[in-house]
């Protein structure tokens, strides 16, 4: 089985308002929305084996340097690569 690709772990709705990240073991650990903010979890593996589930979280609606923030969070701790020009804010 062939290892999924950055871009198979991106999911973005329709009005390009909100992000999901999917980690490779099937969990979500990413969400970037132009209304709620910004979830960053840990992996559902990594909860398992006791790691919190949030890394960095907001609960308010988003900057233009957030969308830069989440992208370098996604890479920082999961190593996944956002196009930058993906949505804008």
């Amino acid at each position: 089985m062939q290892p999924l690709t950055d871009l198979e772990l991106i999911q973005v709705s329709a009005d390009r308002a909100t992000v999901w990240v999917h980690a490779p073991d099937g969990s979500t650990v990413g969400r970037f929305s132009k209304r709620f903010g910004i979830d960053t979890h840990t992996t559902a593996s990594q909860q398992i084996q006791g790691a919190p589930q949030c890394l960095h979280c907001t609960h308010s609606p988003p900057k233009a340097h957030d969308w830069l923030k989440f992208c370098d969070l996604m890479q920082l701790h999961h190593g996944i690569t956002l196009d930058r020009d993906l949505i804008e804010i």
